[in-house]
């Protein structure tokens, strides 16, 4: 049996042999008869580049790129079938250095040309910074493959794919890509297809020149590390502990604090103009490790706990508590009075009886719902984080607002009418307690608006759950409707007047059947005799053109001050109750704090540390990650000197205390005493 599995594999490696010279002649056709068409497809492109349009730019740049095309297939020609032998040679030290450092000036220069229109900015210590790292990478991939051409195509290929998802992530969302947002690639693949994507010429010109390179070493002589087996494990392990030793060094150390690079928490997006995507990546990955506060003591956190007296008794009778977490719902005229057709939010904005309503400051921009989510239920700022919580944490989020409703008789509900493990959400959800997830599936044949779900589909769903129970009923709503993007077939109900943008007047009329649905969902509730508690904000403002929002700013991002800056963090919020409370108009508040207001509205038992947060909002108004807001009604950078932000160490080592503590977590803190 061995025997004929042996000649079985050299009948194959002979006929291999044979005819190895016309697959690889095949295979370089289809690719370069690609590369030609593509290039010939897109020749209009070409002229961006050549500082104008004219014809005679265009045709000079793709005869240049004509010629290269030709010269790298002449050069495989000649490898392929006018050297009479191809070799297998080993690479010397001084080789290896010199290709590491091509390797690292290469993969530096992919990264930035694609990504980065001010690569030529970039201080040269994180150039050479950034080189370093890349060849290092490629030194790890030669290691662990012990072949040139399979190191320079799997180091060339991550290089080329990252920046390319960075790009188009940046355009989509307004966020560069960090490492930690491939711990929720599942929710990226599920709302991928909805875009519209278009390549640059950049991303053409470099993928021509890779293509260009790799094949051509595979067309050439064969270049390895070592040949005996012993040396192969020798030099794969070298790579493991230099790819471990490289991760621990990058990750764990406290060298790389050195390297000052900072990530603008506001506008990433200069981050990584400045420092070079690869630096920002590196310091993205370390943000993303939560390490103990300074001065952390879980002696003196048990002393706050000691000292706090929840202020909420609760009351006999339990509102139905209904929270709509509404995508993207913001009014952008509250920023400027440009004119529309139509007031867009008509509804909200006439809300004053039985209503406290406001600005909340979220922790993101154009995306990351789950962020915002996240905040609203547990009570536990994004300061803390650079990942989604929820996919980094997973059944560590046991400490949110559900069970200590739960211990007083509600039902739990959560709603997401789209792919349940978006944002890991059933895990996240099983582990605050929630009775019940409704999802996509939930809603088959339910009224849709463009692709999603509607609101108005969401707000019946919770009524009929609210008939239908008789216990007191939490529900918690991610809503889909206003989903990006705005391309998709739909009939607009709001016009620009001054200013053309299809997208945003897309964006304007989802919003507007929002506010639509939302009059609907009140004026049923004012009906109903059960006492119910309404909370509704936006998760974040959506991501639109730089030209809009300039138009809107009436000022380009790089003209705004830090504090203008923070209009791209608030969207509108109000607590509503179908019975009289105390009105409030004009709130300024955060997302971590809404949770526990709202459970003080619906006058429910608080606990400890719902009680704590809404003392802590008596001396911090609102905060997120990137800044605080000051009882003088300005945002304030962190590290500005304010008052105000003393306050907020205690609440990191609270709150990691909470997440992290394990065993030494303070549970009669952030639980109801008779847990």
């Amino acid at each position: 049996m061995r025997q004929d599995v042996q000649k079985i594999i050299l009948q194959i490696r002979r006929r291999w042999k044979k005819r190895k010279t016309k697959v690889i002649s095949i295979l370089l056709a289809i690719i370069w008869l690609a590369v030609m068409v593509v290039l010939l497809t897109n020749w209009r492109m070409f002229g961006r580049t050549a500082n104008g349009d004219s014809i005679k730019r265009i045709v000079q740049w793709v005869l240049l790129w004509l010629f290269g095309v030709a010269g790298a297939i002449l050069w495989q020609f000649y490898c392929l079938f006018l050297r009479k032998k191809r070799k297998i040679k080993r690479l010397g030290v001084g080789s290896i250095v010199v290709l590491a450092i091509a390797m690292g000036t290469g993969m530096f220069w992919i990264m930035e040309w694609i990504y980065n229109p001010q690569m030529f900015t970039i201080p040269y210590q994180f150039v050479s910074l950034s080189i370093c790292v890349s060849a290092v990478v490629f030194l790890i991939f030669l290691l662990l493959c012990n072949s040139l051409r399979l190191a320079v195509l799997l180091c060339s290929a991550m290089y080329f794919i990252w920046t390319i998802a960075s790009y188009f992530v940046y355009e989509f969302r307004g966020l560069p890509l960090q490492i930690v947002d491939l711990l929720d690639l599942g929710t990226a693949t599920t709302v991928a297809g909805d875009y519209e994507y278009s390549m640059t010429l950049h991303m053409l010109i470099v993928g021509v020149i890779i293509v260009s390179i790799v094949t051509s070493l595979y067309t050439g002589n064969k270049y390895k590390l070592v040949k005996g087996k012993k040396a192969k494990v020798l030099i794969r392990v070298a790579g493991i502990l230099l790819l471990v030793g490289g991760i621990r060094y990058l990750g764990w150390s406290d060298q790389p604090e050195s390297w000052n690079v900072v990530l603008n928490g506001n506008r990433p997006g200069d981050s990584f103009y400045n420092y070079g995507m690869q630096m920002c990546v590196i310091r993205g990955a370390r943000d993303s490790i939560v390490k103990e506060p300074e001065g952390y003591s879980v002696e003196e956190l048990q002393q706050v706990s000691d000292e706090i007296e929840s202020g909420n008794a609760g009351s006999s009778k339990k509102p139905n508590i209904i929270a709509v977490m509404d995508e993207t719902f913001s009014d952008l005229t509250w920023i400027r009075d440009f004119p529309v057709s139509e007031e867009i939010i008509p509804f909200y904005n006439s809300l004053t009886e039985n209503t406290i309503k406001g600005k909340l400051l979220v922790p993101v921009l154009g995306g990351g719902t789950g962020k915002t989510e996240f905040e609203f239920l547990t009570g536990t700022s994004m300061r803390m984080f650079n990942s989604t919580p929820y996919v980094v944490l997973g059944k560590k989020l046991d400490a949110s607002m559900v069970e200590p409703l739960e211990s007083q008789g509600y039902k739990t509900a959560a709603i997401h009418p789209f792919i349940p493990t978006n944002y890991n959400r059933e895990v996240a959800y099983e582990a605050m307690g929630f009775d019940r997830f409704l999802s996509f599936d939930d809603f088959q044949g339910e009224r849709m608006v463009r692709d999603f779900i509607s609101d108005e589909a969401c707000f019946d769903r919770i009524e009929e759950m609210i008939k239908d129970e008789e216990d007191p009923l939490f529900t918690f709503c991610v809503t889909m409707q206003n989903h990006s993007p705005y391309t998709k077939e739909y009939e607009n109900s709001i016009e620009l007047l001054e200013y053309t943008d299809s997208q945003v007047e897309q964006y304007m009329s989802l919003i507007h059947e929002s506010d639509r649905a939302l009059q609907k969902l009140i004026e049923d509730l004012e009906k109903s005799d059960e006492p119910t508690v309404v909370v509704f904000f936006g998760d974040h403002l959506p991501t639109l053109s730089e030209d809009f929002y300039e138009y809107v700013f009436g000022k380009t991002d790089e003209e705004m001050t830090f504090e203008e800056n923070q209009n791209y963090y608030l969207t509108p919020f109000l607590i509503w109750a179908n019975y009289d409370i105390e009105e409030q108009q004009d709130v300024v508040t955060s997302s971590n704090y809404l949770g526990a207001m709202t459970l003080e509205t619906a006058g429910v038992e608080l606990t400890k540390y719902q009680q704590y947060l809404l003392d802590l909002r008596e001396k911090v108004p609102a905060f997120s990650g990137t800044a605080y807001y000051g009882h003088d009604g300005r945002f304030h950078e962190y590290g500005s000197g304010g008052r105000e932000e003393e306050n907020l160490p205690l609440d990191d080592c609270i709150n990691y205390n909470k997440i992290f503590g394990e065993e030494s977590r303070l549970d009669e803190f952030f639980f109801p005493e008779k847990r």
